[in-house]
């Protein structure tokens, strides 16, 4: 106590200012003054402002959760989709039964890594084995299809772009339903080339591309691209075209992937049928 006394004392002349400058500050916004009119505007603009910063901090967390939400939303009304397609084709006896098995299950996924300026581009998602991801599973985006399951760990895979020399996907005309193989030349990052599309597909600059659905990945009808260009080689019955994508694959975000419950059963009498 003695030493904030003789503190005080010693620093008497500070103290004094300080508490006249308190009483002049108080007496100032207390009257009816113009200066207590821009005291109180100014802290009102200081108030606002932290407001401000707390609303737009609060935005953008409520955001993150909106746009997973939105996310897995997306997933479940695309699962349902699928789901009523298949059901479609139980009611019309192409199953052979009427029980409505869930085919297809839809996850959402983020891209964290992405590649477009390889021979072999892949891509790297941000769920793994622990979502029950696998591979060779279907990857799709808001737009269309994106590639392939290729390899995963605990909590991430990686995807074969559709930009990859080495994958072939069953493409379809959506009109007509003519079919044939989907392959990129490694030259253009938007387009891709249909080949083995039989003269009878009566094809047409800009019909659209979906997928074949005679695959064991994706369902039938999922947007690829539409023709921008396509020819007759010579000595063939097939016609070879060029399809310009409606994925821009070099700015890949939000993607889906397709998990086909029927699967192991489809492979296991193909490769069974296969053998004779």
């Amino acid at each position: 106590m003695e030493k904030l006394l003789a503190l005080l004392i010693n620093r008497r002349a500070e103290v004094l200012t300080l508490l006249l400058f308190a009483i002049g500050l108080g007496l100032t916004v207390t009257a009816e003054t113009p200066q207590r009119a821009k005291w109180l505007s100014s802290s009102s603009k200081v108030s606002g402002s932290i407001y401000q910063l707390k609303e737009n901090l609060v935005d953008y967390f409520d955001l993150k959760q909106v746009n997973r939400r939105l996310s897995e939303e997306n997933a479940q009304l695309r699962e349902a989709l699928y789901q009523s397609q298949f059901e479609k084709a139980l009611i019309e006896g192409k199953f052979g039964n009427a029980d409505t098995l869930k085919q297809y299950v839809v996850s959402p996924a983020k891209v964290i890594k992405n590649s477009v300026i390889r021979e072999k581009n892949l891509i790297t998602l941000n769920k793994g084995a622990y979502e029950g991801i696998i591979q060779d599973m279907g990857v799709i985006s808001d737009k269309g299809v994106v590639g392939v399951i290729e390899q995963t760990s605990d909590h991430f895979s990686t995807v074969i772009s559709l930009l990859h020399k080495d994958l072939s996907i069953n493409a379809a005309l959506k009109n007509t339903k003519h079919f044939g193989s989907l392959i990129w030349d490694a030259k253009n990052i938007d387009r891709c080339t249909l080949v083995d599309l039989p003269k009878i597909s009566n094809i047409q600059i800009g019909d659209t591309i979906v997928t074949g659905g005679m695959s064991s990945v994706f369902p039938a009808g999922i947007p690829i691209g539409q023709v921008s260009a396509y020819s007759i080689p010579n000595n063939s019955s097939f016609y070879k075209a060029e399809i310009r994508l409606f994925n821009d694959m070099s700015n890949l975000d939000q993607v889906y992937v397709i998990k086909n419950t029927l699967k192991e059963e489809q492979v296991s009498l193909e490769n069974q049928t296969n053998e004779f």
